[in-house]
């Protein structure tokens, strides 16, 4: 390679690069090298999670692959959607916990609700019901943001860590040196425990209102007649049905005989519930075919207002 122009005296004529200065060539290499570093660093800035966390040399965990590093686990952690909701303040974390309790209450729980209960009748069944199905779905929202703090902390407070080479048949175990260690449990102690905390007391008061709110069901249920009649125990369980009056003593009567239809029907709390015992009906005429296979099975709804 020839440079075009090269000065000697006053003339000028082609000058081949072995008779560049040295110190150029130098100085161009050099200058390459420390723009390469520099893209080194900026891409070791952006992607600082990956290495060695709290500024210490990556070499020090090196076996460890890097999205198993507590130290990156906390981090994706804190950037996860649901999970990074218990890093917010306490009103930012209240308001979206509450969206999620009022989304629940009325996508979940009201249509179930309003299915088990007359609103216009039993209004307090109802919205106790529809907010156990809302706090149901809220505590376990928390209770799954919990447990991935829990997995991440202990990680972070063990001196040993478990991780996986290649594969989970791949198991090992590396020993924190002291550094990462000290750091790990700086994290796990006042990074994550508060945040275990916040998480605990939620889930504490949704436990409180959730056995509230089953307790008032529970009361009411008691004072309602209705709800009186569905917690009564059968006297006798036929393959026909299920008798709750000792003036019957069997179910096929009721179809003719009025009087033990009216004692029936006063034994089960003021409302014949024949239909509700299908079910059982169903499971003793499955019995009585096994037991007895030559006989055949027949049809108890008929006489029974189905």
């Amino acid at each position: 390679m020839v440079l075009p122009c090269c000065t000697l005296g006053s003339h000028q004529q082609a000058c081949p690069l072995s008779k560049v200065s040295d110190h150029a060539t130098r100085a161009y290499f050099q200058q390459r090298r420390q723009q390469r570093c520099l893209r080194l660093r900026a891409r070791q800035s952006q992607n600082k999670p990956e290495g060695g966390g709290g500024g210490l040399d990556p070499l020090l965990e090196r076996p460890v692959p890097p999205d198993q590093r507590p130290v990156n686990e906390l981090a994706s952690l804190r950037q996860a959607q649901l999970y990074s909701w218990a890093t917010l303040d306490a009103q930012s974390y209240a308001i979206r916990f509450g969206l999620i309790w009022s989304g629940s209450f009325m996508l979940l729980g009201l249509p179930i609700a309003l299915q088990t209960f007359d609103p216009l009748e039993q209004p307090l069944e109802t919205i106790l019901s529809a907010a156990v199905g809302g706090l149901v779905v809220v505590s376990a929202a928390v209770l799954r943001v919990y447990l991935g703090y829990a997995y991440v902390g202990n990680r972070l407070l063990t001196a040993s860590l478990e991780y996986e080479e290649t594969g989970w048949y791949d198991g090992q175990v590396f020993v924190k040196p002291p550094e990462v260690l000290a750091r790990d449990r700086l994290l796990g102690s006042y990074t994550v425990r508060p945040i275990l905390s916040r998480l605990k007391t939620t889930l504490l008061g949704s436990g409180v209102a959730l056995a509230l709110s089953f307790a008032g069901l529970f009361a009411l249920s008691s004072l309602d007649p209705e709800g009186a009649r569905q917690q009564l125990l059968p006297r006798q369980i036929t393959s026909n049905g299920v008798i709750y009056s000792q003036a019957v003593k069997d179910i096929s009567t009721l179809k003719d005989d009025d009087e033990a239809a009216a004692a029936e029907q006063l034994a089960q709390g003021g409302r014949p519930g024949y239909c509700g015992d299908r079910v059982v009906i169903r499971g003793k005429q499955q019995n009585a075919a096994l037991s007895s296979p030559h006989e055949p099975i027949t049809n108890s709804n008929h006489g029974l207002g189905l």
